[in-house]
């Protein structure tokens, strides 16, 4: 290719960029594996079918007017060289995509938090688990327990009345009463934790024999003591093979990367190039709003590789405008997308997996999959559909197909503040604090244990996401005044378009 061709197109390439992201090309963000610093692009000196040489502005020098001939010169090589005009446009923006995505996470973990983010309602309350869960704590309680159990007339008093100042005074003291106090909010905490446990076993359990009592008890006995399926280990993690959608970048993204890394198979479907890239790890082109498309490459997949053991339905858009101001054409692709996707990949995957009895079925929901926020009318209803799919498929997999070793698990999360889906939502001092974002590396982490443990469950993060379910059958005036503290009808305002 002609290097003053390329070079000529090259103006052409900034100026879409420009136009494209609203921002002068001197002050892109560039990032790539061979620059260790976060670089402010500032001109490009050359570009050719193998590189581009570029001059960048480092954090640590600000100033604006200093002369371009002072600043670093760093070049990127091309893998493989550039093919023509449309391939370097094209690879061109794709880098700058990718670098940008990459200095966002980069600064978002490097950056100082402000005081919401270092002391929010997430951070407290794991904080507060960890106290409570503690050996010693749970000591403590169990003798505080027995001791009430011991004295009768005071555990009746306590059980019957819930007047704590007559309690006050049956304590002896203030100090007393507070212990007693705090004793039935860790009764309450163990007992949650109980009913949940005691929820995660029968979910995953075996079905009851229904031979004899003696069988029975057996179960039962296996029930508390063993789980049905063992764990993926090294060996076994080979022989899995994965499917994702929506694995190209983000949350997708990450959690191909894990499976690749155990040594799984993974297969990403997805409309852009994928971030990542690993020897386990192959990405196809797949419109999976359309099902004619993922008929075709699901049947390439099952000619060319394993029939896929887990699949991860993660592909998702967003609109962010309201109702009026969606064409019928934005309606139907987020739907397709986010809803309809997932019965077209079911329709592909599932029977193999019903066929061999086991495998399992990841939903990526949101927590708008149980509560309402103006100008996301089209994603809260794909979202509340998900919900109802995962519910209705594991009753189908468990009465209709007598398959209850293939699992599913649902993940509702909050805002996850590395992907782009939502990037620029601004939130308030009180948002921050109550509802803090999550990472896509502590969400990623717990989908990969739950399908390393070979067990359905419901993966909710943070904690507000978990509560979400409860504004259903509040007041209205209570979910009004909540929607409006936090700002959440208004959120979209500040969104960043990609």
């Amino acid at each position: 290719m002609d290097q003053d061709v390329v070079r000529s197109s090259s103006d052409r390439i900034c100026g879409h960029m420009n136009r494209d992201h609203n921002d002068a090309v001197e002050h892109l963000v560039m990032y790539y594996a061979q620059l260790s610093r976060l670089p402010k692009w500032s001109c490009m000196e050359t570009i050719d079918r193998n590189g581009i040489c570029i001059r960048y502005r480092p954090r640590w020098r600000s100033s604006t007017n200093e002369d371009l001939a002072e600043l670093p010169v760093v070049t990127i090589q091309f893998t493989p060289p550039l093919i023509d005009t449309t391939d370097a446009r094209k690879r061109l923006i794709e880098l700058s995509e990718m670098s940008q995505a990459a200095n966002r996470r980069r600064m978002d973990m490097s950056s100082e938090q402000n005081l919401c983010d270092r002391w929010n309602v997430e951070v407290l309350l794991t904080g507060m688990d960890a106290v409570i869960m503690h050996p010693i704590t749970l000591g403590t309680v169990l003798t505080l327990a027995f001791t009430l159990f011991c004295s009768a007339q005071e555990l009746w008093s306590l059980v019957m009345t819930l007047n704590f100042a007559t309690q006050f005074h049956a304590c002896n003291g203030f100090a007393q009463h507070g212990v007693l106090v705090m004793l039935w909010v860790c009764m309450i905490v163990y007992t949650a934790k109980l009913i949940s446990w005691t929820s995660h076993r029968w979910r995953n359990a075996a079905p009851i024999p229904k031979n004899s009592f003696w069988s029975i008890c057996g179960w039962a006995w296996r029930f508390a003591r063993q789980r049905p399926l063992p764990r993926l280990d090294s060996h076994t993690w080979s022989q899995e093979t994965v499917v994702i959608t929506g694995g190209a970048r983000g949350l997708g993204a990450e959690v191909a990367l894990q499976l690749a890394d155990k040594g799984a198979q993974v297969i990403t479907l997805d409309v852009v190039s994928a971030n990542v890239k690993h020897k386990n790890l192959i990405a196809y082109h797949c419109d999976v709003s359309k099902q004619d498309k993922v008929q075709s490459v699901s049947r390439d997949i099952l000619a060319k590789h394993r029939p896929p053991t887990i699949l991860i339905n993660n592909a998702a858009i967003r609109n962010g405008r309201p109702l009026l101001a969606l064409s019928q054409e934005d309606i139907a692709r987020l739907l397709h997308t986010n809803l309809m996707a997932h019965f077209w990949t079911l329709k592909e995957f599932l029977p193999g997996m019903v066929q061999s009895k086991r495998g399992h079925i990841v939903t990526i929901s949101s927590m708008m999959g149980e509560t309402g926020v103006a100008q996301m009318l089209d994603y809260v209803a794909s979202k509340h559909g998900l919900v109802g799919l995962h519910s209705s498929l594991r009753h189908e997999l468990d009465a209709i197909y007598h398959t209850p070793f293939v699992r599913t698990t649902l993940v509702t999360t909050g805002h996850l503040k590395e992907t782009s889906l939502f990037s620029g939502i601004a939130y308030n001092q009180l948002a921050r604090f109550l509802a803090p974002t999550v990472s896509i590396a502590r969400v990623s982490d717990a989908l990969v244990l739950a399908l390393e443990s070979q067990e359905s469950c419901t993966i909710v993060l943070p904690w507000y996401a978990a509560w979400t379910p409860v504004l259903r059958i509040m007041p209205t005036f209570v979910t009004d005044a909540i929607q409006c503290m936090l700002g959440a009808n208004h959120s979209m305002s500040t969104i960043v378009e990609t």
